[in-house]
């Protein structure tokens, strides 16, 4: 017979090992691969120390005389660690229901548990895409007092909303914006901004900024790299690259040689060539494959980890993904990414250790997935990031 404290023991017991594995390794690659450079701290802070100069360079000297001297420099990095939380829930009627039907037990608590695992890695994979902002939507028009987005999106915004427009390379367009009307998948906002010329848009909630993730695209912004002002570190920066059109500022369709030399100018950049992945959007990933069919290049398929799939451009593998900005190519040292985290996920436990608790009001029963993490990479220099271009499919 099924019940709370069964079901609490299935979840803690049984279910809980193959949800860290499905979260970790099965959200997508370029996290896969990451998983194993996990570091478990003591604290609440994870504190780098990012290298750079010529510490390891190879340089020569006499038989007796002093030996090289090298410059080796670093910078302090403090990134407190994130809250990651994922709700399981059930209802009385559920439980009752399954209390004397032989496999029912399984068939609820297992089916629960995907939608929990889908929703995680739902918004894990666009966290760890992010730059600790969530993206609510892109712009599919744009005028001086309103935005058009995807249907599917309008009913993330609410009258007296406040909202950022950024650019793909992280820009903020005008200052922050008030939602003052929602018309379908039209809202409209104050105040009036410039309208720029840009392939699109990305839509950020002005009131959660910083309690995500630092995914790949915040290593790429404006002011600061984590606690560091940008401009004091010249030297640990990333490598940033604008595609630029028949004008400045006017996006255009990728190309291969968009890409060759995109490669080419970060080798240049990094005095090394770590890029291991590339991620993009799909339709991105679309026009490389078009466009190296039309000029009658070999294509060779690329298999990740966790069972994703791409291909391999200059011998790197490129994975699209829905949830990377279709604007935007990333070139990425997977190696330099850590996972600092205080615990793995975990059930959050209340009194008397229960991690199954009826939600107040309800006939509804909810646990809590908890971990406290965040990513950090720990050498900016060695990643690229191209942008600038549109989403388009090739043509």
């Amino acid at each position: 017979m099924i019940t709370v404290n069964t079901a609490e023991s299935a979840l803690r017991n049984i279910y809980l090992e193959t949800v860290i594995n499905e979260i970790n390794n099965r959200t997508n690659p370029f996290l896969t691969m990451i998983s194993q450079n996990t570091k478990t701290i003591a604290e609440n802070t994870a504190r780098v120390d990012i290298r750079y100069g010529n510490e390891g360079n190879v340089k020569a000297g006499t038989e007796d005389g002093a030996l090289p001297k090298f410059n080796a420099k670093h910078a302090s990095v403090e990134v407190p660690l994130k809250n990651l939380y994922g709700t399981f829930h059930i209802t009385d009627k559920a439980l009752k229901a399954a209390q004397n039907t032989p496999g029912a037990h399984t068939a609820l608590l297992g089916g629960e548990m995907k939608n929990l695992v889908s929703v995680a890695q739902a918004n894990l994979n666009r966290m760890v895409y992010g730059n600790g902002e969530p993206v609510l939507a892109h712009t599919v028009s744009l005028t001086a007092g309103s935005f058009g987005v995807e249907v599917r999106d309008a009913g993330k915004f609410s009258s007296g909303m406040r909202l950022r427009l950024k650019r793909s390379d992280g820009a903020s367009v005008g200052g922050i914006l008030t939602v003052t009307s929602i018309n379908g998948a039209q809202v409209g906002f104050s105040p009036s901004i410039t309208i720029p010329r840009a392939d699109r848009l990305y839509i950020y909630a002005e009131d959660s900024e910083g309690l995500e993730l630092n995914g790949i695209d915040s290593i790429f912004g404006q002011d600061r790299l984590y606690n560091l002002d940008r401009s004091a570190h010249p030297e640990i920066l990333p490598f940033s690259k604008w595609v630029d059109g028949e004008g400045a500022g006017k996006s255009r369709v990728i190309s291969e040689a968009d890409i060759s030399d995109f490669l080419y100018e970060l080798e240049e950049y990094a005095k090394t060539m770590p890029t291991d992945i590339m991620l993009t959007h799909p339709t991105v990933l679309k026009a490389l494959f078009e466009e190296a069919k039309h000029n009658r290049i070999a294509i060779e398929a690329a298999e990740f980890e966790g069972g994703f799939k791409g291909f391999k451009f200059n011998g790197i593998p490129v994975y699209g993904d829905v949830r990377c900005m279709p604007g935007v190519v990333y070139a990425l040292d997977s190696s330099s990414w850590v996972m600092h985290q205080l615990n793995e996920w975990e059930w959050l436990e209340g009194e008397e250790s229960k991690i199954l608790s009826q939600i107040p009001g309800t006939a509804t029963y909810s646990a809590t997935l908890v971990k406290y993490a965040d990513l950090v990479c720990e050498r900016p220099f060695t990643q690229g990031k191209l942008s600038g271009f549109t989403g388009a499919r090739w043509r």
